[in-house]
């Protein structure tokens, strides 16, 4: 007999439909490369998707090879999910049991944590930040008992980065290890950010990297990521995969990218040069930011939610979208996604004008 789960029925989410989000305009809300590549390397990677035969099933054995090469690891230690989303969820879904374990990660941060806990009825501990923007590590680690099955770390985290150095991380494996729990570290920012945690999987069998081809990559139409860790543990979490990881459309465009990676480069460069544009504008003016150094975006924090909702409609008017509904303590600011520096600086004077009639709001 059909019985509904009463944990599902809690959950609360949206169709993609529902959500009515903007397609056209400056989109600096979501981290995504909205601007088209060049020409040139659109008419190569359309001669190679041409050449694809989509009657057959995707066959991902190439791909699992080049992608391993690329990262300078062993095959059988990479898994490839749709994007973090899925790489999150795979993890939940074979790492925990529901009554017996826990996660934690920040707060706030990427939202499928927090849903895909929900999704597998398992209880989650969220972790602040201190006044600095820094992540409350004395906090975590008290929080992680023999019951923790997974610590999330997003390296960086949004809506701020919140960076956590190596040495850092180490120390929080190390606790880990001591409670045989998985520490999973979120870099789908690399190489925006030139940490990694990827050396750390040959000290530590419970440390695992998820990464994806949307952030630093600007792929996030193609909802590809995977997981990188020790073999054993890869081939476990692999067994709750679908008939195929992902499909053939995918596939050849990420490894397109992967063999035009200067072309992925280069943007990422034009990026890191406009947030530091912005950053020193911002600073000029004596308005708090944080971020822009291991990311493609920013946080702005206004110290008050009427100017931050004032900001927000301002550039909405102007068709420049950004993100400010963030939870507390981060509800007084707004989230600026990197693009190339004329984008920016279009985006700057729109804010400043916008900026400068706040301070008698």
């Amino acid at each position: 007999m059909f019985s509904r789960k009463k944990y599902l029925l809690r959950l609360k989410r949206q169709r993609s439909e529902a959500q009515n989000r903007p397609t056209s305009g400056i989109l600096l809300d979501r981290n995504e490369k909205f601007v088209s590549f060049s020409k040139k390397i659109n008419k190569k990677l359309w001669k190679k998707l041409s050449n694809i035969k989509l009657g057959l099933y995707p066959n991902l054995e190439n791909f699992y090879i080049k992608l391993s090469k690329w990262l300078k690891i062993e095959k059988e230690q990479v898994f490839i999910t749709e994007g973090v989303s899925g790489a999150i969820k795979s993890l939940i879904e074979t790492l925990t049991m529901p009554g017996k374990h826990n996660v934690i990660f920040p707060f706030p941060t990427f939202a499928m944590y927090p849903i895909y806990s929900k999704m597998f009825n398992i209880k989650f501990k969220k972790i602040g930040y201190k006044k600095n923007y820094k992540l409350d590590l004395k906090d975590l680690k008290k929080k992680i008992d023999k019951k923790t099955a997974i610590v999330f770390i997003p390296n960086p985290n949004i809506p701020i980065e919140g960076i956590l150095k190596m040495n850092e991380l180490v120390e929080i494996a190390k606790k880990c290890k001591s409670t045989k729990t998985f520490l999973v570290i979120d870099e789908v920012y690399y190489p925006y950010s030139n940490i990694s945690a990827i050396k750390l999987i040959k000290k530590f069998s419970n440390v695992l990297i998820m990464r994806s081809f949307s952030k630093s990559f600007g792929l996030a139409g193609i909802r590809l990521g995977f997981i990188i860790g020790n073999k054993k543990v890869i081939d476990y979490v692999s067994k709750t995969r679908t008939g195929y990881e992902s499909n053939s459309v995918s596939i050849e465009i990420a490894s397109f990218f992967l063999d035009n990676f200067s072309e992925i480069k280069n943007y990422q460069k034009d990026v890191k040069r406009s947030l530091i544009y912005l950053k020193q504008k911002l600073s000029q003016n004596n308005i708090e930011n944080t971020g822009g150094l291991n990311s493609n975006y920013l946080y702005i924090n206004f110290k008050n939610i009427k100017k931050k909702k004032y900001i927000i409609e301002q550039l909405r008017r102007k068709s420049i979208f950004v993100r400010g509904n963030w939870p507390k303590p981060f509800d007084t600011g707004i989230l600026v996604s990197g693009a190339p520096l004329t984008i920016i600086k279009k985006f700057y004077n729109t804010f400043l004008k916008a900026y400068k009639k706040i301070e008698n709001i």
